[in-house]
């Protein structure tokens, strides 16, 4: 299922998106001019949040890797003037990535890896 959700409910779905795949592993990818460009893979989800005012807003923020002494590694993702935002659910009704496409055009896509 892909649904664009209403920009006035924003705020409280990635609120929701965030706490429900909070530490799941993901794979983010950056479309743009260049093509396809990998960020990240593997890093957990640790939230995503929306920044409403100032310049560039609606301003989303991906936070992705933890606080783990064995894999330090942690990764901010910004993505400003910010249009849509597409969630992506699978057939067993789990949230399977999230997409925003700023004004651009330019589309970022957070996957979520699934353990086997």
């Amino acid at each position: 299922m892909k649904d664009n959700i209403e920009r006035e409910g924003w705020a409280r779905y990635l609120t929701t998106f965030s706490k429900r795949n909070k530490s799941r592993p993901t794979w983010l990818q950056v479309f743009g001019e260049a093509g396809a460009q990998s960020e990240e893979q593997g890093l957990p989800l640790v939230g995503i949040s929306l920044e409403e005012k100032g310049i560039d807003a609606p301003r989303v923020q991906i936070m992705l890797g933890g606080h783990d002494a064995i894999d330090p590694r942690h990764l901010t993702h910004m993505i400003s003037n910010v249009q849509r935002v597409t969630p992506q659910v699978g057939t067993d009704g789990r949230d399977d990535a999230i997409e925003f496409v700023d004004k651009q055009g330019e589309a970022s896509l957070l996957i979520f890896k699934h353990r086997a």
